[in-house]
C-alpha cells in the first residue's frame, strides 16, 4: 500500500501538444504496482486547458476546488 501526501509527488507540466497552464502529479500507477489503474491530480490555471481528446480505458474527474468545463 502506497500513503503520501499529494505535495510529496513533484508536479511537471503536462506534456501533451495543445496544452496550456495545466500540471499534473502522477499519485499512483504502473510503477507502484496497478497495471491498470492511474491516479493523477492535475492543476489546471485560469484560462488553461488540455486539448480535446481521448481514451481507450475509463476516466473519472473530481474536481477539488474551482470550476470548468469537462467534455
Amino acid at each position: 500500500m502506497k500513503v503520501n501526501h499529494y505535495e510529496e509527488i513533484t508536479a511537471v507540466p503536462v506534456d501533451m501538444e495543445g496544452a496550456v497552464g495545466c500540471q499534473v502529479r502522477w499519485l499512483l500507477g504502473e510503477e507502484d504496482g496497478a497495471p491498470n489503474f492511474a491516479m493523477r491530480q492535475f492543476e489546471v490555471e485560469a484560462n488553461g486547458h488540455t486539448p480535446k481528446h481521448h481514451h481507450p480505458y475509463e476516466h473519472e474527474v473530481f474536481v477539488l476546488e474551482g470550476s470548468g468545463v469537462v467534455l
